[in-house]
């Protein structure tokens, strides 16, 4: 069985962590990226299964990545995460293509049962 590929992206280093620590199995390989155009350019480099993607970060907000995710991989599943959402935000995220959209902090098993739902949805559209 192929292992999934997971993309995190977010500023801070301990969320990076956290999620990567979250979401690390036998199965998953986690990959980290501290702003929008890194991930962009890993994203252009490498095939992954998610992307769990802050919406608050210096330079390129998530909106706009995530804008040129479903650009140029609209298969990609993204789930939004944030401190600072809104039910503006929530919506915007979710008409651009967000597969869910996780208001921080969440519990472990919330993130992890959002990635699974996330997993499962796009298995069945390929």
């Amino acid at each position: 069985m192929r292992q999934r590929r997971i993309l995190v992206v977010d500023d801070e280093k301990n969320i990076r962590l956290m999620l990567s620590h979250v979401l690390a199995a036998d199965d998953t390989v986690v990959e980290t990226a501290v702003n929008g155009e890194e991930a962009l350019d890993k994203i252009n480099e490498t095939t992954y299964d998610l992307v769990l993607l802050d919406l608050r970060m210096p330079g390129m907000d998530g909106l706009n990545v995530l804008r040129e995710i479903k650009t140029h991989a609209a298969k990609l599943p993204v789930i939004v995460l944030t401190a600072h959402g809104t039910v503006e935000s929530a919506v915007d995220a979710m008409q651009i293509g967000a597969a869910n959209f996780l208001q921080k902090p969440f519990a472990p098993r919330e993130l992890r049962e959002a990635v699974e739902h996330a997993l499962k949805s796009s298995a069945e559209f390929h």
